[in-house]
């Protein structure tokens, strides 16, 4: 029997494959780039590692998100970043 197909994405940072489900995904709105744990929203997407801090760096987010990469790296590390801590210290 053929094993079952699991998507694979690149890590945008760190140019990674790994599982789609093991990665996070950024979507590029009007407003500016929106964290999408779904992945279902409309617009041009991205995936991001979650547990790599060195992902969520603004400098690797550029080729993405451009002049609001700043902005994205904030939000990652506010919103990762204390589950990153958490695992680093375990």
């Amino acid at each position: 029997m053929k094993p079952k197909h699991i998507p694979e994405r690149m890590c945008v940072a760190c140019r990674r494959r790994r599982p789609k489900r093991e990665l996070l995904r950024i979507v590029l709105t009007a407003e500016g780039p929106v964290i999408d744990p779904t992945g279902k929203k409309p617009g041009r997407g991205a995936y991001v590692c979650p547990d790599q801090a060195e992902c969520w760096a603004e400098k690797k987010l550029r080729r993405f998100a451009g002049a609001k990469a700043a902005a994205l790296s904030q939000a990652l590390l506010a919103l990762l970043g204390p589950a990153a801590s958490e695992k680093t210290s375990s």
